[in-house]
């Protein structure tokens, strides 16, 4: 009579189906591809039997197995061959069992952990690894890709080059500046040195401290390279393995791939802070009323608020607003300007 098992060879996890005779002490296993003979005095019970199961090891290592469910007229006619399973081989499996299951639960904490960790401190080394040679071209490549959609405001570009003109940035970067015509409430930094300002948001400022604190702000996360590192978190474990692998082709090729959101990336709050802190040194540096940081905070702000309930304006979305920037950039100890920067008042009127 035959019975049904599954049957593993050994060489590979593939089960086969099979049909199983049992011949005096003999104990014979075929279907379509495999005619094998086991003698039974010879079958030993598997480590890895469990519960409601029944598993036959047989041979030297890499050893054949054969499983079938413990109450299936298999293992009832092979109840009178073999020997009563030791209890030692329950136990043996459930220990290991157990212990796999611990041991797999710490391998995915561990990895989760190393993901954490490391991820910041890859990223910040793929980051100091481009040359500014490579984010300004890479800059570009963003810049051309996004403004192919774009309607440029020629004339107000102009006007907004001459009015950062007359601002120190204190960079080493080419700083580029460009007006696109859109009511969005926006403004964002591309590697290497363009800056996007919507004229929406030009429309809501009052006084030219407050542009040049949205530009000192937005110069200041290229400066310090947060457009770049937002883009390669982003990619999270992308860049991870890129990194691991050494794969800098595929590392490039990612980053291209976010051209169309990189407006969108947002900062962390550490990359915000150190952009409002440093904006605002720079405008003292450049005898600008740093109170025109907290105005255009504030009236960023009330913006957010008043259009709360059509969906946060897009700046706000990637430079979100709190109390907390708001406090500590009122708290900061820098004097106001002694004497007034009217080059800078004469190109705010020009923007205007």
């Amino acid at each position: 009579m035959q019975y049904t098992a599954t049957y593993y060879d050994g060489q590979t996890s593939r089960p086969h189906l099979v049909q199983v005779e049992v011949w005096g002490n003999l104990l014979r296993i075929n279907d379509a591809n495999i005619n094998i003979v086991w003698t039974i005095t010879e079958i030993e019970f598997s480590a890895f039997m469990g519960k409601g199961k029944t598993m036959l090891q047989y041979g030297a290592f890499p050893h054949q197995y054969l499983e079938f469910p413990s109450g299936s007229p298999l293992a009832i006619v092979l109840k009178e061959y073999l020997p009563k399973p030791p209890k030692v081989v329950r136990r043996q499996y459930e220990a290991f069992l157990k212990a796999a299951l611990i041991m797999a639960g710490v391998a995915a904490g561990l990895l989760l952990a190393l993901y954490y960790w490391l991820l910041p401190v890859v990223v910040s080394f793929v980051v100091s690894k481009i040359p500014v040679s490579a984010e300004v071209a890479m800059g570009e490549k963003f810049y051309q890709g996004l403004m192919s959609n774009a309607h440029v405001d020629k004339k107000a570009t102009a006007a907004l080059t001459g009015f950062a003109g007359c601002i120190d940035f204190e960079t080493k970067y080419p700083l580029r500046f460009t007006v696109v015509e859109n009511n969005d409430v926006n403004a964002f930094a591309l590697p290497g040195g363009h800056v996007v300002v919507y004229s929406g948001i030009i429309d809501k400022l009052k006084t030219p401290e407050e542009l040049a604190a949205l530009l000192a702000h937005e110069v200041t996360h290229i400066k310090e390279r947060h457009s770049l590192n937002a883009l390669t978190r982003s990619m999270a474990g992308s860049v991870l393995l890129s990194f691991v692998f050494g794969d800098d082709g595929t590392l490039a090729n990612l980053l291209l791939s976010k051209a169309d959101e990189i407006h969108q990336l947002g900062f962390s709050r550490s990359m915000e802070k150190e952009a409002d802190l440093k904006g605002l040194q720079l405008m003292a540096n450049n005898h600008l009323d740093t109170q025109g940081m907290l105005r255009l905070m504030q009236r960023l702000q009330a913006e957010e608020k008043e259009n709360l309930s059509r969906g946060a304006p897009a700046y706000l979305s990637s430079h979100p607003l709190t109390e907390e920037r708001i406090t500590y950039i009122s708290e900061q100890p820098i004097p106001p300007p002694q004497t007034r920067n009217k080059a800078i008042e004469d190109a705010w009127r020009l923007l205007r």
